[in-house]
């Protein structure tokens, strides 16, 4: 049950609103004083505040401001009688949750709790987003690099790599995060590939290449039933196709081929041929930039290699 602290010197009002929240299904807990609710804070342990603004000693201001000190996720309601322009300013600066004006209904009363509640929650729950899907796409790339010795930090670099171009794109906040998750996630799909394809250290014949170009379409469909990390998936199923359309799994060219895909293709082959193999050497950055300038508009988006380039030659590229 949701419990809730409530504030308030006056017995009357205290009274009316546990009533009211009670009658609504909260748990209530009350304290007459600023003083008093900040020493139930621990034992009380609310998940929401609801207090009066105008008290004697601490205020509900100055209330509010030490509660953001001690519990910042918890929500504070206030409760005024003088709800005048320059105390709902300084209430909603300080981070008040909502605001009830005395005398309010019993509707007022819920909805700012209900409210305040609801931002609370969706809040915790975008934060725990942003921090598991990170985490989880590391976990399930690392799955990929346990397989071979050889790929050990290849995402997490590649991934660096993409999130500069994105930036350099001037992509928002959230398509440069999509763009690190995907890049992390590109070769997800190799997991359903066999060792004797995967680790092969000679070239594929055409049989085991045509094999190994399915695990974009895997590693889309693993990641199908993954809310968080939906926005990966453009990137892992597309990060193989090329500009000129003679990529896989879908044969997309050009602007058909989403912007985050383009950028993890150009980012891949930079840190897969900066490093070294099996079966060849780490490239120089020389045989890099004349590799990228063959292809560019053939296999990579001419724009997206002219940033990279840019990158490389400013010695941005950690090899």
């Amino acid at each position: 049950m949701t419990r809730i602290l409530v504030i308030d010197d006056e017995a009357v009002v205290r009274n009316v609103m546990v009533e009211i929240l009670e009658s609504s299904g909260y748990e209530v807990a009350v304290a007459e004083t600023a003083e008093r609710g900040l020493a139930l804070l621990d034992s009380c342990d609310p998940d929401i505040l609801v207090s009066d603004i105008l008290m004697p000693g601490l205020s509900g201001l100055e209330l509010l401001d030490a509660v953001r000190a001690r519990r910042a996720s918890l929500p504070v309601v206030l409760v005024t009688g003088g709800g005048t322009y320059d105390i709902l300013t300084k209430a909603l600066a300080r981070g008040a949750a909502g605001l009830v004006t005395k005398p309010f209904s019993h509707t007022q009363l819920i909805a700012a709790v209900d409210d305040a509640l609801d931002r609370s929650q969706r809040s915790e729950e975008e934060l725990r987003e942003r921090l598991f899907a990170p985490t989880l796409a590391t976990a399930l790339a690392n799955a990929i690099e346990a397989r071979n010795a050889e790929l050990g930090g290849h995402c997490e670099r590649l991934a660096c790599f993409a999130v500069d171009i994105a930036q350099q794109l001037g992509l928002s906040d959230s398509e440069v995060e999509s763009v690190r998750l995907g890049a992390i996630l590109h070769d997800i799909g190799k997991i359903g590939i066999p060792d004797s394809v995967l680790l092969k250290p000679g070239p594929l014949d055409a049989g085991e290449r045509t094999v190994i170009e399915t695990h974009p379409l895997i590693g889309d469909h693993l990641l199908e039933p993954l809310d968080l990390l939906a926005s990966a998936r453009p990137i892992v199923r597309h990060h193989h196709e090329r500009w000129d359309g003679t990529g896989y799994p879908d044969g997309l060219a050009g602007e058909e081929i989403p912007l985050g895909a383009r950028i993890v293709a150009v980012a891949d082959a930079v840190e897969a041929m900066s490093a070294e193999r099996v079966y060849r050497k780490a490239l120089s950055i020389d045989q890099i930039i004349a590799e990228l300038r063959i292809e560019r508009g053939a296999a990579w988006d001419p724009r997206i290699v002219d940033l990279a380039l840019d990158s490389i030659t400013q010695q941005e590229l950690v090899a």
